[in-house]
């Protein structure tokens, strides 16, 4: 039986050297977590296209690191890896290692979230997920991928290191992109732009900003099928520094139909604003 525990990373306003870390221990938010890192990581499932197969080894004082394999969605990067400590060196299941990745020689992280999972052997699986403010649309690009802390609070004196070649081809030939701009003013005065929404096979986004600081960040939408069926995104996170630029995200969902409702929603489901058209004529 494994142990699984989910951490998330945010990065404050005004401040993105100051790490404020929050442990979410609701059951129902884990086994969603798990769902969604077992759909994208499963080998029974045709994910292969999106898969970079990395399979490198590198060892430190606290143990063995190897990276097993990475997926580039749009603007997030997932990845997978073991970890086998060192044997006097004292874990628990509650151990995290996120990842400090740059694309192409830059940094565009804005959050750094993820799992692990403690397995009977004394290995860890580690599943990270980067989202990015923006990635470079170049088919091919380059990862340097740095694990250099402990839990967030901890140092690593000798970080373990991956250069990994990816590639984007098939991502960038299945992606769809919805281009919206519709200005949208919720219940509670703010107003915000909705700018697109991009499906792939991996996940679908909605990009959002404002002219100012968003005083009320708990934003969620309700993207609506043609045929009634419906999709909640909750927990949007900003994309730059002033919190005017912002992404909600929901996994495992592509949009491969011609038509869609969007609809700005409070945490208990009720609409914040009218419904605005996606796609068709």
């Amino acid at each position: 039986m494994s142990n699984e525990m989910l951490l998330v990373e945010g990065q404050p306003k005004g401040n993105r050297g100051r790490k404020t870390w929050f442990i979410v221990v609701l059951l129902l938010l884990i086994a969603t977590c798990v769902l969604v890192f077992y759909f994208l990581f499963n080998k029974d499932l045709n994910f292969e296209a999106y898969k970079t197969v990395v399979g490198k080894t590198t060892e430190n004082s606290l143990g063995r690191f190897t990276l097993n394999e990475i997926i580039i969605d749009d603007n997030q990067i997932l990845l997978n890896a073991t970890f086998k400590p060192v044997k006097d060196l004292n874990v628990d299941y509650q151990i995290f290692f996120f990842p400090q990745v740059f694309v192409n020689g830059k940094e565009f992280t804005v959050r750094n979230g993820g799992q692990s999972i403690a397995h009977s052997d004394k290995t860890y699986t580690i599943y990270s997920s980067v989202k990015l403010r923006e990635l470079p649309k170049d088919e091919i690009i380059d990862l340097d991928i740095r694990y250099n802390d402990w839990n967030g609070e901890k140092k690593i004196d000798e970080p373990w290191e991956f250069q990994v070649e990816a590639s984007q081809k098939q991502l960038q030939e299945d992606r769809k992109a919805f281009s919206v701009e519709k200005k949208v003013k919720l219940l509670d005065g703010q107003e915000i732009t909705i700018e697109k929404i991009v499906s792939t096979p991996i996940s679908t986004t909605i990009y959002f900003h404002s002219e100012n600081s968003l005083l009320n960040e708990a934003i969620h939408f309700k993207i609506q099928s043609a045929s009634g069926e419906s999709w909640n995104f909750d927990f949007a996170y900003p994309l730059n520094e002033d919190y005017t630029k912002w992404g909600v995200r929901l996994d495992a969902l592509y949009l491969t139909g011609k038509s869609y409702k969007l609809i700005p929603t409070a945490a208990n489901g009720s609409e914040l604003g009218s419904a605005v058209k996606i796609g068709g004529k």
